[in-house]
């Protein structure tokens, strides 16, 4: 966002601070920088935290408002519409004021954000993926499938959240149902009795399950070639718009997935869809997984296209975005420089 923000606008960071104690210093002396130097045209863009730290900006939104400036709010979690309307998202748009502008993730999640949170015919809320932060990151070439069993694979900050238990259970099923199939898990995990589910299904499955702990650069590549198909049962109340499905689509990964958040509105084929009923979702998983061994090839393209598809969009919704920040810091200026010389011009009559 930095990156793509500089290109018009000249930046000046503000920090949150990471420790509970360190964001509250930060909210304090965010505040009075932009009490001390704030200038009307000024615009804030913040990143809202998925969790309680919204309460701490609430300092800085207020001196925002004071001192005229406008405020962009870039939402990156869909706890505020799942347990919504929540008392912190409601207390900062009261907050904020008529200067507002709030950016969402998907069409789905802005008109449920705008519903839950915004006047009637605000329009003040805005749709930009993140697939705008994709750039050129899309494998246009692909090579032949390795010879090797079907392969599930699943890459997250481990959770019970994530799916990973119900994942396992799946599993489970699906190797009675489909004979040789993979499951390859990735990322870390700080809950040792996950941790001890997935030394469990090691042995379990000695031969057929692989866990490679966390993955970066090359070992993500190589993560992404050694699959045939990812699978993301996360039920987190945060879940927006996950990156890893973008990344695998990039790779040609094809997605099964629940229906959180954005993805319904991200899933390449809605046929794809968990629905975390474990008979059902066995057959699903198996059925994708055995037109992928026969058309791989054509479901791997079939994956580039929806992504270029997407990425097209979330371009397009970017330049938007980043116009109408823009201009309206412009707005108000011209505004602002307008009243300025009325002003003089009175001074200066008789």
């Amino acid at each position: 966002m930095w990156t793509l923000m500089s290109r018009t606008m000249r930046l000046r960071p503000l920090l949150l601070g990471r420790s509970t104690l360190g964001k509250i210093g930060r909210s304090l002396a965010n505040s009075w920088r932009l009490l001390r130097a704030g200038r009307r045209g000024d615009a804030v863009y913040i990143s809202i935290p998925g969790q309680l730290g919204a309460w701490l900006l609430l300092p800085t939104i207020a001196v925002a408002r004071l001192r005229g400036l406008t405020m962009w709010f870039h939402h990156h979690s869909f706890r505020s519409i799942n347990l919504g309307p929540m008392r912190v998202m409601r207390t900062l748009v009261a907050w904020a004021g008529p200067a507002q502008n709030h950016i969402l993730l998907s069409d789905g999640m802005r008109d449920r954000f705008a519903g839950l949170y915004l006047p009637p015919g605000a329009g003040r809320a805005h749709t930009m993926s993140n697939t705008v932060l994709l750039g050129s990151d899309i494998r246009s070439k692909l090579s032949p499938r390795p010879g090797r069993p079907l392969t599930l694979g699943h890459v997250s900050v481990l959770t019970r959240e994530k799916g990973v238990s119900y994942l396992f259970e799946l599993f489970d099923a699906l190797c009675r149902e489909v004979p040789g199939i993979r499951l390859v898990i990735a990322g870390p995990s700080s809950d040792p009795a996950l941790l001890a589910t997935v030394r469990e299904a090691e042995v379990r499955h000695s031969g057929a399950f692989d866990y490679r702990g966390e993955v970066a650069g090359e070992e993500k590549e190589r993560f992404y070639q050694d699959i045939d198909l990812f699978v993301l049962p996360t039920t987190l109340v945060d879940e927006a718009e996950p990156l890893v499905m973008i990344e695998a689509y990039s790779r040609g990964v094809d997605v099964l997935a629940t229906s959180t958040g954005c993805i319904p509105d991200r899933i390449r084929d809605p046929g794809l869809l968990l629905s975390l009923n474990i008979a059902g979702d066995t057959a699903l998983v198996a059925s994708a997984a055995r037109f992928g061994a026969s058309d791989w090839a054509r479901r791997r393209e079939d994956c580039l296209a929806h992504l270029a598809r997407l990425a097209k969009n979330g371009e397009e919704q970017g330049a938007a975005v980043l116009k109408a920040m823009y201009d309206s810091v412009q707005q108000v200026r011209m505004g602002h420089d307008k009243t300025a010389r009325a002003n003089a011009t009175k001074a200066g009559e008789p």
